[in-house]
């Protein structure tokens, strides 16, 4: 059974487990929490991501330039709602998560798992720059605006929401096998 830990109890359990220098201080509740966040945050994701991506598409299919302005103005609106989450889902695990796990992997001798952070974080930008370029082309959107800018900023959105999907799924490929082999580590050291 999993022990329930709090938000400030989780920081600091990473925080020890990051830390430390050798398995007998890990927590595995830690870990299982760690793991259900992320999870539970990226579907939160995914699901912002459908809902601005199936909006962009109408945008670009409808002819009702007055419908597409609506519909971009509400774009703007859960587009800012999306940033704030991604932010704060990105600040936790740049602060809590990757630490702990590359300190964790650090002392293995196997190749180093920076590279694929790397990666991570530059295919990240690259779906935010998508989403700010979205943000900039909307900033003057005004009754009298022509379609095929409207098309195009739904178009830097969808792109933005695609990017961001794979990231997502790309991110979880990495992370979960990385915190199920600390979880059979600790469990093999502990039996």
């Amino acid at each position: 059974m999993r022990r329930t830990l709090v938000w400030g109890d989780f920081g600091m359990e990473l925080h020890a487990l990051s830390c430390s220098s050798g398995l007998a201080s890990s927590n595995p509740d830690a870990i299982f929490y760690a793991t259900d966040r992320l999870q539970e945050e990226h579907e939160q994701l995914r699901q912002q991501l459908r809902i601005l991506e199936v909006n962009a598409k109408e945008v670009m299919l409808l002819d009702d330039v007055g419908k597409c302005l609506q519909i971009v103005q509400q774009l703007k609106i859960w587009t800012a709602q999306f940033e704030e989450k991604l932010e704060q889902h990105s600040e936790w695990e740049e602060q809590e998560l990757f630490p702990f796990l590359m300190a964790y992997f650090h002392r293995q001798p196997v190749p180093s798992i920076r590279p694929s952070f790397w990666v991570l974080e530059k295919d990240h930008q690259l779906g935010v720059s998508f989403i700010q370029s979205f943000n900039e082309a909307v900033l003057d959107m005004t009754p009298g605006i022509v379609r095929k800018r409207l098309v195009e900023a739904a178009s830097y959105l969808l792109q933005g929401c695609l990017i961001m999907k794979d990231h997502i799924t790309m991110e979880e490929q990495l992370i979960l096998p990385l915190t199920e082999r600390v979880l059979t580590d600790l469990d093999y050291f502990f039996s």
